[in-house]
């Protein structure tokens, strides 16, 4: 059973999602679709709260210790963020999208349920995470379909080329960078973890 929630993990990874939805951004922008703005300033606004949450509890102990929080789960918000949007698309935006968008939801539950039993985040911070994701998504979706769908080969193309950077650089994680960025901006030699 770890197996399954070790992939479906991988899932939410951002170095997965964050190049993705930027490629899918880019697109939709050079297809002249403007929603994908709204998109763009939610991938911004949810992966800066989730590495302000991280930092604020890394460099100097800010969390809620009564829920556990330490910081928004990043595989759930970006998960919640990205898959909606993502099967949305692919689906064709229109009534059958909105089913792609419920998929996409029902997707990034299971991927932020998968941070539980691998002990990676307490129940408040995927829960956290998640909304913080979905709101986004959400937010993203509110205003309309493009003027046009976009072809499968493109939503494929972008997630061929998501999956590339985890390929390359398996060594690199974003969880080691969000540490080393905590200590220098906080002047520590080591961070805040739960036993604190």
């Amino acid at each position: 059973m770890t197996t399954i929630w070790a992939l479906l993990s991988q899932l939410g990874d951002s170095r997965l999602l964050l190049p993705s939805a930027s490629a899918l951004i880019a697109i939709e922008l050079w297809r002249g679709n403007i929603w994908a703005r709204r998109w763009a300033l939610a991938v911004g606004i949810v992966g800066l709260a989730v590495l302000s949450s991280k930092l604020a509890f890394l460099g100097w102990g800010v969390g809620i210790s009564r829920l556990n929080f330490t910081g928004f789960s990043g595989h759930a918000a970006m998960s919640a963020l990205v898959w909606p949007v993502v099967l949305w698309l692919l689906m064709g935006c229109s009534a059958p999208g909105r089913w792609g968008a419920l998929f996409g939801l029902l997707l990034a539950v299971s991927i932020a349920y998968s941070r539980l039993p691998l002990n990676f985040h307490s129940l408040s911070e995927v829960i956290g995470g998640f909304v913080l994701g979905a709101a986004g998504s959400m937010a993203a979706l509110s205003g309309g379909a493009p003027s046009r769908p976009l072809q499968g080969k493109w939503v494929a193309t972008a997630l061929l080329l998501g999956a590339c950077v985890p390929a390359v650089i398996p060594q690199v994680h974003t969880h080691q960078m969000v540490v080393a960025a905590a200590k220098a901006i906080s002047g520590r030699t080591t961070v805040f973890d739960r036993s604190m």
